[in-house]
C-alpha cells in the first residue's frame, strides 16, 4: 500500500511540474523594486517576463529569498507587493530575480498584451 502512494504522489507530481501554472508573456520594460524589509534598499532593473502570478526581474544586486518588496512596473501602471520565490546569479554579474506577487494582479496580463501589440518585436 505504501508503494501505490508513493507511485501516486509520484505522479501527481509530475503532472505538475511538466507545465507552468500561467502563460508568461517575454516583454522588456522599466521595473523598480522597494524592500519591504528592515533593510532599506531601491533598485532599478528591467523584466524579462510577467505572468498573472509574478515577474522575473533582472537586477543588479542580489536580493533575499522571501523578502517582501514593493514591484512597480511604471509603463504597465503597476504596482503590487511581491515576494521574492528566488535570485540566481547570472553570467554577466547580475542576477535574475524572480517575484510572485502578493498584491492585486488583474491588471498586469491586460497591460502586458497591450504594450506587446503596440510595441511589437521584429
Amino acid at each position: 500500500m505504501t508503494n501505490s502512494l508513493f507511485f501516486k504522489s509520484r505522479s501527481t507530481t509530475q503532472q505538475f511540474t511538466g507545465k507552468r501554472a500561467d502563460e508568461r508573456i517575454r516583454t522588456k520594460v522599466t521595473a523598480l523594486l522597494i524592500s519591504g524589509s528592515d533593510r532599506v534598499g531601491m533598485e532599478t532593473g528591467f523584466t524579462e517576463n510577467v505572468s498573472l502570478r509574478g515577474a522575473r526581474i533582472i537586477t543588479t544586486k542580489r536580493w533575499r529569498r522571501d523578502e517582501t518588496v514593493l514591484l512597480s512596473l511604471p509603463g504597465f501602471h503597476f504596482a503590487s507587493g511581491a515576494r521574492v520565490a528566488y535570485c540566481d546569479s547570472l553570467r554577466d554579474g547580475s542576477f535574475g530575480t524572480g517575484l510572485e506577487f502578493t498584491g492585486p494582479i488583474e491588471d498586469l496580463k491586460i497591460a502586458a498584451l497591450a504594450t506587446m501589440i503596440e510595441f511589437p518585436r521584429k
